[in-house]
């Protein structure tokens, strides 16, 4: 079986893209939003891909789409939040509260922001993913120099064998 390479490994800025879509989607009032709108907060076109909704596919580990709406994004840590944030007044409710209101009155209520330790912490498995994915990269290569000693003795073998015989 091939495995297939993280990534993590794709492009040397990856970290830095998760980390930033992280930082952003963790901290903003609304937990799902379009990929187009994230892409506006984030103010920027990812270093490792050609777009963000390609960092969101490639880490289901973070990031999940909305269902059955691909272009509706949010950070997996946050939709397992009850939806008890008032957007406008930055107000905690209950779960009853939120059931009681009127569906048409719910759109201003989301999931809340994550706390600096939960956005320090999911960087930080971030930063563990890669770094794992580096050593493992690594661990998959002990073949190359042994590979590399054979072919480098059986050309020996054959130039020496050519030279005697020639």
């Amino acid at each position: 079986m091939i495995e297939k390479q993280s990534p993590y490994l794709a492009h040397q800025h990856r970290l830095a893209d998760v980390i930033a879509a992280i930082q952003v989607m963790g901290t903003y009032r609304y937990s799902g939003r379009k990929v187009e709108s994230w892409a506006n907060l984030l103010g920027e076109k990812p270093k490792s891909a050609n777009d963000w909704q390609s960092i969101f596919n490639e880490h289901p580990e973070f990031f999940r789409a909305g269902i059955g709406d691909d272009d509706f994004q949010s950070l997996v840590v946050r939709r397992a939040q009850p939806r008890v944030y008032n957007t406008q007044t930055e107000e905690i409710i209950t779960v009853e509260q939120f059931k009681a209101l009127p569906k048409d009155n719910r759109s201003h209520i989301s999931r809340l922001p994550l706390s600096s330790e939960q956005i320090l912490a999911l960087i930080d498995v971030a930063v563990k993913l890669q770094t794992q994915a580096v050593v493992r990269r690594k661990e998959l290569r002990w073949w190359v120099p042994v590979v590399i000693g054979v072919l480098s003795s059986l050309v020996g073998v054959f130039v020496g064998a050519a030279i005697k015989g020639g």
